[in-house]
């Protein structure tokens, strides 16, 4: 072949790869845009620093999102711009999209940008005001757009009457205070407060309350969309692009908030400087820095529903209204894929830990810890140990296991439950005294009586059951990889009992063939493969509630057949 008729044949060659390329390739997110309309809250500021950031980066671009943003200010409702169809995400506090969801409006929060409410009450000290149990008879300015929710909730907390105290219409920045045409007012940490120092008052005549620390605030600035829109297939995705290049930019104007705080006032010129570089580093700390960055915690989501649902006429709509007024689907998307695939969803997670913390559950751990403490004590009393022996023993096998997993696990584990409520202790103390008393006074043999030994046998497996879906669920809150979930479950049920053993220089039983640990594991495995379902629908807490109950029902069942049918696990020799 000639050198001409080779160039010839490499183009066409070329050509051909070219055009299998193209048609195998997906298209560039360049070529075909998603036309996305953003309603701020407020006029431009760095409140909204990180959509500025991803803007300017190409973050939008990069993902095939043509973002208009549109600027908020007085008068300006964003939840009402996403009802006349004039935005398709809007950024808004909390409580105007439960106003909106009770009037008829389906509207989702599909990603938090403050994880903690930024807002305050801001008081001038004088004569007769030094702290907020002075705030009787003196009047507090709001802007009524849910602020005053949190103001008459904080003065019912205070024991403070509404009739005792004057709310009037404030105006937006903070003269009102500054003036003193009231004594106290609603104000943004990272605006309005600033902007009161500005005006040459100094920290020294002021205090103020953050609602957030004592759970009281409403969260802003959270990311609403119709409901509608999330079911329409093309604009969900668009929706994740969207989310992922803000909080994209939001994670490059925390790594470099000087070159943020310059591409905001090119934003929004004519803003002071000083008091931006301010705002700035304030919502960088609202926002926070970990893996979570975007996620609407349910935990405080429900702790501002509950508020407005308390200042409310009929509470309970308000609690229906909220039911399904968020979803995680659109932040789940934004991640990899990839990692544990047992994981638990963030509303699974929720769920998890809030029926383990509920009064019905916390009443059967003290009942199982009661029933492993009179197994130890039995033990002692076999022994004829003294007091203190008697006290080890107790306190071994009630509490021994989940002190053990707690350690292991460190974290927040540490340092263990047993030291964060007296009441385990104090169960332990009591067991010792009444059953030091009892076996003074009952018959010799009544201890070990038949009927007493069927009933520590039923609370002992109330305790298993219960300690089981306690250990796995200190793993999985945890994080720990799935197959550590029986492990813990097995250890929180059986660890208190091998002390024991260990201390009175026994074999431990559950080696010698009594399927123990065993049902734990089955148990942890089984709570496991309940929760991983439960995943797929984000919001049912009752579906978590039945794989718990289910978990525990079939430990307990199975404990029981062992006992009744005197079972026995494989031995390596017969």
């Amino acid at each position: 072949m000639t050198a001409i008729g080779m160039r010839a044949f490499i183009r066409a060659l070329c050509t051909i790869i070219a055009a299998h390329l193209t048609v195998l390739l997906p298209p560039s997110r360049t070529e075909a845009s998603d036309k996305l309309r953003l309603q701020l809250m407020w006029t431009h500021q760095a409140q909204f620093a990180g959509i500025y950031v991803a803007v300017s980066k190409g973050y939008y671009a990069r993902e095939g999102i043509d973002l208009e943003i549109i600027e908020g200010g007085p008068g300006i409702a964003p939840i009402e711009r996403l009802r006349t169809a004039d935005a398709d995400v809007a950024l808004a506090w909390l409580p105007a999209a439960l106003a909106a969801r009770l009037r008829g409006h389906d509207v989702v929060n599909i990603a938090q940008i403050f994880r903690h409410p930024g807002i305050a009450i801001v008081c001038r000290r004088g004569p007769g005001l030094q702290s907020p149990a002075d705030v009787s008879g003196k009047t507090i300015g709001v802007w009524n757009t849910g602020d005053e929710l949190q103001v008459r909730y904080w003065l019912r907390t205070l024991g403070i009457s509404r009739d005792s105290v004057r709310i009037v219409q404030q105006r937006s920045d903070a003269l009102d205070l500054i003036e003193r045409r009231v004594d106290c007012a609603t104000a943004m940490m990272y605006n309005e407060y600033w902007s009161i120092l500005q005006s040459g008052l100094s920290p020294g005549e002021l205090f103020h309350v953050r609602f957030a620390d004592s759970q009281q605030g409403f969260l802003d600035d959270g990311i609403y969309v119709n409901a509608e829109t999330l079911q329409d297939k093309q604009r969900h995705q668009a929706l994740v692009r969207f989310l992922r290049a803000t909080l994209a930019g939001w994670q490059y104007a925390r790594e470099n908030p000087e070159e943020a705080l310059a591409i905001t006032m090119a934003s929004a010129p004519g803003v002071d400087a000083a008091h931006q570089r301010r705002m700035l580093q304030s919502v960088l700390q609202l926002i926070g820095n970990d893996r979570n960055a975007g996620l609407l915690e349910l935990s405080s989501y429900w702790s501002g529903v509950g508020v407005m649902a308390s200042e409310a006429a009929k509470g309970q709509d308000v609690q229906r209204a909220a039911h399904a007024g968020w979803t995680h689907s659109i932040w789940r998307a934004t991640k990899p894929a990839g990692g544990d695939p047992f994981a638990l969803s963030q509303s699974t997670r929720h769920y998890l830990t809030e029926t383990v913390r509920s009064r019905w559950f916390y009443v059967l751990d003290l009942v199982g810890t009661v029933a492993f403490g009179i197994a130890g004590f039995m033990r002692a009393e076999q022994r004829r140990y003294n007091l203190w022996g008697a006290l080890i023993l107790t306190l071994l096998p009630a509490v021994g296991g989940g002190t053990l997993r707690d350690l292991l696990v460190g974290g927040d584990r540490h340092p263990p439950f047993m030291f964060k409520d007296p009441t385990y202790l104090y169960l332990v103390l009591a067991i010792v005294a009444l059953g030091a008393w009892l076996a003074r006074i009952l018959p010799e043999g009544a201890v070990g009586s038949r009927t007493f030994e069927r009933s520590l046998t039923f609370f002992d497996t109330v305790g298993m059951a219960t300690f089981t879906v306690i250990g796995a669920q200190v793993a999985l809150i945890a994080g720990l990889h799935w197959f550590w979930v029986p492990f813990c479950a097995a250890l929180t049920c059986a660890g208190g009992s091998m002390l024991l053993d260990v201390v009175t220089g026994r074999e431990p039983r559950t080696f010698q063939g009594e399927p123990y640990e065993e049902i734990a594991v089955l148990g942890g495995l089984m709570l496991l493969l309940g929760l991983w379902l439960a995943n797929k629908f984000e919001h049912s807490q009752a579906l978590v509630a039945a794989v718990i109950l289910a978990t525990m029902a079939s430990v307990f069942v199975l404990r029981l057949c062992v006992v009744k049918y005197r079972l026995r696990s494989y031995r390596l020799r017969a």
